[in-house]
């Protein structure tokens, strides 16, 4: 053989060991992504009328100009249904329902909480529906009214329980166990607990899943609830302060 061929050869036997190496790792099986929550609330400077509605609501709501923010947030809804983004009008409802518990009234939270439900029902989204469920149930559980925060977490996670492994249905599951602890009754919130383990290890979030082995741990070890009331506020406001404009 010439010589000259044989480093010729070698190089090509690397390329193509390589070549096979990534697409080895190409066909490896990926970890499915993580689900998370969306926040309704746009980038700043938003390019649709809705989303500038939104973005003036999150304004007014850091400067604690409450009715303003509501009265903006049924503008941005006005303009969805307009669209025919029921949807997303659908999730401005749950938020100004979270504008409503910041304010403590509780009654016109969970009427808002209801209508999120209504248009996320017109809509076939069972999720949406259930998180508001959630909503609503996390609404009457921080004030320890026990009753109707275990119904509404119950009303939730039966909407879906049929439905594959998601986060909406971690979450119920995980405040039904707090619910069942909260009220003494152990064995179920157990049960509660590790679907919701179960389910976060299904949908790859690692850390729910962390979370839950931690408090079964501290449930079977025979410790009292100690969760303190989390602090109130707008779950779906996470975007930076608002800068007014001079």
């Amino acid at each position: 053989m010439n010589l000259s061929f044989k480093p010729a050869i070698k190089y090509f036997a690397i390329f193509a060991l390589v070549l096979a190496m990534g697409m080895s790792v190409w066909l490896l099986p990926r970890p499915a992504e993580k689900q998370e929550e969306q926040s309704i609330t746009p980038p700043i400077d938003a390019k649709d009328e809705a989303g500038r509605y939104i973005q003036q609501a999150s304004e007014h709501f850091f400067y604690h100009e409450f009715d303003k923010a509501i009265s903006t947030y049924k503008k941005a809804i006005t303009v969805y249904e307009k669209e025919g983004k029921l949807k997303k009008a659908a999730k401005v409802f749950e938020s100004i329902g979270d504008l409503y518990k910041f304010r403590r009234n509780l009654k016109n939270a969970e009427a808002h909480y209801i209508m999120a439900m209504e248009n996320h029902r017109e809509n076939k989204d069972s999720f949406g529906e259930a998180r508001a469920m959630n909503l609503a149930g996390d609404l009457f559980m921080e004030r320890e009214k026990f009753p109707p925060a275990g119904n509404w977490y119950k009303k939730g996670f039966d909407l879906v329980k049929n439905d594959p492994p998601h986060l909406i249905k971690a979450l119920l599951l995980e405040n039904l166990g707090h619910y069942f602890w909260k009220t003494e009754d152990i064995p179920e919130a157990i049960v509660q607990f590790t679907q919701a383990r179960d389910t976060f290890s299904a949908i790859n979030n690692r850390m729910g899943y962390e979370h839950m082995s931690a408090v079964l741990n501290k449930l079977r070890r025979g410790q009292s609830h100690g969760h303190s009331i989390p602090d109130e506020g707008l779950t779906y406001h996470q975007s930076p302060p608002p800068k007014r404009k001079s």
